[in-house]
């Protein structure tokens, strides 16, 4: 007699789990066809870059390295390189310092004025990059009278990373105790010792974060490098120029070098950012 309800309750749970397996088999099919929405153009990229032959269909005709070998041949693309690295990390290297006083400096502030500054600072962000292009461009030739090259886009780059870095170092100096720096000058610490023996091993990691989130932004910016760099191109202007000419295999190859740089130094970023205080 007492057989029928647990058969009954085993089937019961065989239905639940069947159904769960069911919502979750649907769940991922989604997910997945939202990614493949979402990087099928750059998967598209990066498998052309390897084809043996110029012409862009399938099947492709093999695989081949030669499209980056051609590449590192070409004087205007090395050049190119250089001059999106040195930007990189001229960048980071002003918009870090830049971003980690001023995160410190609005953790001394009262709830209200610091939320105000921060809604400031960040205000860059949602202005369109066209815009903030030709107001650069008009601020550096009529106010400033400087000359368009590689420095004033590293200007626009520090000026576009600028909010990001202060954004990621507000956040990991959010639990910041200011009890320790006082401590230590109650101990005869100067503020700059103080600094590079309390507060920067703490936040360090948190900087080196930012700093690289700033190098991803200014390796592939390229609004407001078109407007300001004159003819200090870099390679966001190269591929952009080829483009207007023709799509091989070369081009995927430029876009694929510049795609997995971005991606390297904004993976590292994110690893590097995390940090508890």
């Amino acid at each position: 007699m007492t057989a029928f309800p647990a058969l009954g309750g085993r089937r019961t749970g065989l239905r639940r789990r069947t159904g769960l397996r069911r919502r979750n088999a649907a769940a991922l099919t989604f997910i997945g066809l939202v990614l493949l929405f979402l990087f099928a153009p750059l998967i598209v990229v990066v498998v052309f870059s390897f084809n043996s032959t110029p012409r862009m269909s399938l099947p492709m005709a093999g695989l081949s390295t030669r499209w980056y070998a051609g590449m590192l041949d070409d004087a205007d693309v090395r050049q190119a390189i250089s001059r999106s690295v040195m930007g990189a990390i001229a960048t980071a290297l002003v918009a870090g310092p830049l971003g980690v006083l001023t995160a410190l400096g609005l953790q001394r502030l009262s709830g209200r004025l610091r939320s105000t500054l921060m809604t400031a600072i960040l205000l860059p962000i949602a202005v369109p990059g066209l815009l903030l292009a030709v107001a650069l461009a008009i601020y550096y030739n009529q106010v400033l009278h400087l000359r368009f090259s590689l420095a004033a886009a590293i200007m626009g780059h520090v000026l576009l990373a600028l909010p990001f870095v202060i954004l990621t170092m507000n956040a990991a100096v959010a639990g910041f105790r200011f009890s320790l720096l006082e401590a230590a000058r109650d101990l005869g610490a100067s503020p700059l010792h103080a600094f590079r023996t309390i507060t920067f091993p703490l936040i360090r990691p948190a900087v080196e974060g930012a700093m690289l989130l700033a190098a991803a932004i200014s390796l592939d910016e390229f609004i407001v490098t078109l407007f300001t760099a004159g003819r200090d191109t870099t390679l966001p202007l190269v591929v952009w120029s080829r483009v207007q000419r023709s799509v091989d295999p070369g081009l995927n190859a430029l876009a694929t070098t510049l795609l997995a740089a971005t991606t390297i130094l904004a993976l590292l970023a994110a690893r590097r950012a995390t940090v508890r205080l």
